[in-house]
C-alpha cells in the first residue's frame, strides 16, 4: 500500500515553446492543500522546482512570465545532449 498523497494539477499547466525547445510548467499542489507548487522541466529533464509555494496557482504561472520576460527562455534550460 502507498501513502503518496494525491496531487492536483491547475489548469494553468502548459508547455512553452522557443526556438525548438520546449519548456512543461507544472503547477499543482496535494488534493485538499491551498498551497501550490511549480515544476519547470526542460526537454532534456532538467528541472527547476520553487521550494516555497505560491499562494494561487496564477502566481506561480505568473513567475515563470516574468522570469522569461526578465531574464529570458534560457534561464530555465539546461545542456542539452551536444553540450560540453
Amino acid at each position: 500500500m502507498t501513502d503518496d498523497p494525491e496531487l492536483e494539477y491547475s489548469p494553468l499547466c502548459r508547455s512553452i515553446t522557443e526556438n525548438d525547445r520546449t519548456l512543461e510548467v507544472y503547477i499543482f499542489r496535494q488534493r485538499g492543500n491551498t498551497p501550490w507548487h511549480l515544476e519547470v522541466v526542460d526537454d532534456h529533464d532538467h528541472s527547476s522546482v520553487w521550494e516555497d509555494p505560491f499562494p494561487s496557482d496564477a502566481q506561480a504561472l505568473g513567475m515563470v512570465q516574468r522570469i522569461i520576460r526578465e531574464e529570458g527562455f534560457v534561464a530555465f534550460l539546461g545542456p542539452g545532449p551536444d553540450d560540453e
